[in-house]
């Protein structure tokens, strides 16, 4: 199902979902972030600046925490303590959380997850509109280990072109009534040339090899940052999907203050960063594809300065 942003894909994946279990109930999780319209809204986590002011909330959304912090098992426990298995119609998650600073389950995380899901008939939806789009025997695979019942994906799709998609299972997918789902620019012909073309470049030009190559240059340098500055407390992410997240003190707690001023620094010197993560102070880095070795060694170079300066 083609629509125009990733929070309308997100909407509908819950509906379709809802449609096809005739149940309500909905399980995100803690550090999600799905999109800025009401439901949408109601499954991100972060108040500030998602969900500041924004309330009444959408009802029917429970949240769990993470695989960062608890093994899947304890969806079972939250069936017990918070909402009846046989009320939910998904869990939808993000293979790896993007705004919520780029955290990666463990290995056979989903896998489990998928199982408790499929025991007490509960669809798992895979929210890939920030982490996917690359191959799914390659990042699909590897970071969930299980095919979702639905997909959404966007961003990447239409580079940069306002298209959005919903990809499941046949059955799920034509289970809702004829005209039950759509909207007025939803597939426009535009965008989909633009997704089209997308696609055509990225099996044309290797751009899952690209991904793979790129990755390993920025762990290797976050690696050697992490080794020289004390304020880079770990590397989060996949492939070329990475994170720094800075630390002070001691008790190693989020340093927020200074990855903005990290920020800042760079912007003064040509470099835009953005900031994630739950204490936001996690320094996100998605790189195009079509970054040259000088440009993307100019920016790790100001980052690096950056560092440093904040070390001093």
């Amino acid at each position: 199902m083609f629509v125009n942003s990733g929070a309308e894909a997100v909407e509908n994946a819950v509906k379709i979902a809802r449609y096809y279990t005739k149940r309500p109930a909905v399980i995100v999780f803690e550090n999600a972030y799905h999109g800025r319209t009401l439901l949408a809204m109601t499954m991100t986590s972060k108040v500030k600046p998602y969900k500041f002011g924004f309330g009444p909330f959408a009802p029917e959304v429970y949240r769990m925490p993470f695989g960062d912090v608890v093994g899947p098992a304890k969806l079972r426990d939250f069936f017990l303590q918070h909402v009846n298995p046989e009320a939910v119609a998904c869990v939808v998650a993000e293979p790896v959380q993007g705004e919520g600073g780029f955290i990666t389950p463990p290995p056979g995380y989903f896998q489990e997850m998928v199982k408790i899901c499929r025991e007490n008939g509960i669809l798992f939806v895979a929210d890939e509109i920030q982490s996917g789009m690359a191959a799914p025997d390659d990042v699909r695979h590897r970071a969930l280990g299980v095919e979702p019942d639905l997909i959404t994906v966007a961003k990447s799709m239409g580079a940069g072109m306002p298209i959005a998609s919903v990809v499941g299972r046949q059955e799920i997918m034509d289970s809702v009534h004829p005209w039950g789902l759509g909207g007025t620019y939803g597939g426009n012909p535009v965008a989909c040339a633009a997704a089209l073309a997308v696609l055509e470049v990225f099996e044309e030009e290797a751009m899952l090899g690209k991904a793979k190559a790129l990755g390993k240059k920025l762990l290797e340098r976050f690696e050697s940052f992490r080794k020289k500055y004390p304020i880079v407390g770990e590397i989060r992410g996949m492939g070329a999907m990475l994170g720094l997240a800075l630390v002070k003190g001691d008790q190693r707690e989020p340093a927020a203050d200074e990855a903005k001023k990290l920020a800042a620094f760079c912007l003064e010197r040509g470099l835009i960063l953005l900031v994630c993560g739950t204490y936001s102070n996690v320094i996100r880095v998605l790189a195009p594809f079509v970054i040259t070795d000088a440009q993307l060694e100019k920016g790790l170079s100001i980052m690096e300065a950056g560092l440093a300066e904040l070390c001093k």
